[in-house]
């Protein structure tokens, strides 16, 4: 199991697709937060599993993802609240693992 699953330059890349990624250091800090949190929820979720080398190479993209997402959404122009089409305020809450969730799932449904 590789830790960490996604770091700070890898997410920087990836939000920067084939552009030069950011080397502004709160860009870079926030990066590095990210990728400890994306990290460290995968790790929790796993719980001291091993996984699959496929399971291993899917988490690895999907970690990305889930970075990617989490990392963007700084900057978000509402923040944590989010307008529906008829324009009324909706308030969503998710986990920040929303890609990985098909590889982590079967191995803890929660409750069910």
């Amino acid at each position: 199991m590789p830790t960490p699953w996604v770091d700070g330059p890898a997410i920087l890349q990836h939000v920067a697709g084939s552009g030069d990624p950011s080397t502004a250091d709160p860009d870079e800090d926030w990066a590095d937060l990210v990728a400890s949190a994306i990290n460290g929820a995968i790790d929790r979720r796993l719980d001291g599993e091993t996984v699959t080398t496929e399971e291993d190479a899917q988490l690895m993209v999907l970690a990305l993802q889930d970075a990617a997402a989490l990392y963007i959404a700084r900057k978000s122009p509402h923040g944590i609240v989010s307008f529906g089409p008829d324009g009324d305020v909706v308030r969503q809450g998710s986990t920040i693992l929303r890609a990985c969730e098909q590889v982590l799932y079967p191995r803890s449904p929660g409750i069910g």
